[in-house]
């Protein structure tokens, strides 16, 4: 008979209808755009902002060339400071050099025919102790070069920053995981939170189910989202929105809690490095300490890898031992100030600096002026043969004589 409920029917809306209030929170957030992620990839951020820095450095560095102690500006010198390469200018090539060595613990440079110095993105090498490892399948971009290169043939460094980038690694696992929960904090203070009232009515009807589910897969999810919104809701339905738990200062915190453990896991990768802490932050104070001890623990040992690798390459054992080799320059990464200088300046002018040295020890270029290359000497200075020659009757000439060497 139409209009006749079943009794099984009647049974189940009855249960429904008397059936407690469901309990429980409903997170929406999967709906939710713009979440924040559950890793932060701080070991990426870290070691990236180290290697940047420190590939920034040297490749502001001049490699400068010498044949028998004079120092040159020619092919090599142009290829190394100007062009390695038709697609890369020298301070692109010197910073990708320097990443690939940091990053992935080596980095292999190889000449074609036409004197192209090519940086290879991939490579195998099979190690050879007698006759010199060999390298294979170099391929860089779009281009594999063919054929074998020995070791004496290429430029290759090596560094053991994998051990280094195993132990930062474990290092940044702990603080991703304090990051992730200063970041569900973050979120929490700044998200939306509310009650929702459900009456036993409306659970009570049959499309109970799908208006809950439309409701948070859709409205709350336009609600949440949008600056200026209108909820609309069922028939026994209550929104009641409340406080997310987290005040404007606590919101402040959070946001202090996260800057804070990024900063501090650069810290560590810097430390790594060799570069101090308080430099890679940019602190004002104790600079000059800092950048003393980065160049000593990290910049210079780099460069002199560098720069014994391109003379055992590009030049004989003969011709090193005569005088020829590539230095990398480092004096230019520090600032200099002239007028604070000036002091330190004018002793090495006296002291028998000539003044191209020192020109070029202040990262300018030299003079072509003939007298810039002469060395000067004060009366202060000289040998203890000429203070010998001083004559009879004086003191600095009889203490001298005697071997005293303080006051009479």
């Amino acid at each position: 008979m139409k209009g006749v409920i079943p009794t099984g029917k009647i049974v189940d809306w009855l249960g429904r209808m008397f059936r407690p209030p469901r309990a429980g929170l409903y997170d929406v957030s999967a709906y939710r755009d713009g979440t924040v992620g559950e890793k932060a990839a701080l070991d990426a951020f870290a070691l990236f902002s180290v290697v940047h820095l420190i590939s920034g450095l040297i490749a502001g560095c001049e490699f400068r060339v010498f044949d028998n102690g004079k120092e040159l500006h020619g092919a090599e010198w142009t290829a190394l400071n100007v062009r390695p390469n038709r697609n890369q200018n020298a301070a692109a090539w010197k910073r990708e050099l320097t990443a690939r060595l940091l990053l992935s613990g080596e980095s292999l440079c190889v000449e074609l025919p036409d004197g192209q110095r090519i940086l290879a993105e991939s490579f195998s090498k099979t190690e050879d102790t007698l006759h010199g490892d060999l390298f294979t399948d170099v391929q860089r971009a779009d281009a594999a070069l063919s054929g074998q290169y020995r070791m004496a043939d290429v430029l290759y460094l090596q560094s053991p920053v994998n051990a280094r980038a195993a132990w930062l690694q474990q290092i940044m696992m702990q603080y991703e995981r304090l990051m992730t929960s200063a970041a569900k904090r973050f979120q929490k203070a700044g998200g939306e939170k509310g009650i929702l009232k459900v009456s036993a009515v409306a659970q009570g009807r049959a499309e109970f189910e799908e208006q809950f589910k439309k409701l948070q897969t859709e409205y709350f999810r336009s609600y949440f989202d949008s600056a200026n919104a209108v909820l609309p809701l069922f028939d026994g339905y209550e929104y009641i929105p409340q406080s997310s738990g987290g005040s404007a200062g606590t919101y402040t915190n959070d946001l202090t809690s996260l800057k804070t453990l990024a900063d501090e896991a650069v810290s560590r990768a810097a430390q790594v490095f060799g570069i101090p802490p308080s430099y890679i932050r940019g602190d004002a104070a104790g600079i000059r300490d800092s950048q003393a001890a980065m160049m000593t623990n990290c910049i210079r040992p780099l460069a002199a890898m560098i720069s014994a690798e391109l003379t055992g390459k590009l030049f004989t054992p003969q011709e090193a031992a005569d005088g020829c080799c590539i230095t990398v320059d480092t004096s230019c990464i520090l600032h200099h100030d002239l007028i604070a200088d000036s002091a330190g300046i004018d002793k090495l002018t006296g002291s028998g600096w000539t003044i191209n040295e020192i020109r070029r020890a202040l990262g300018t270029h030299a003079s072509d002026d003939p007298e810039c290359n002469v060395r000067f000497l004060t009366k202060n200075y000289g040998t203890i043969a000429d203070a010998l020659e001083g004559g009879e009757g004086n003191a600095d000439t009889e203490r001298l004589e005697h071997g005293v060497s303080g006051a009479v």
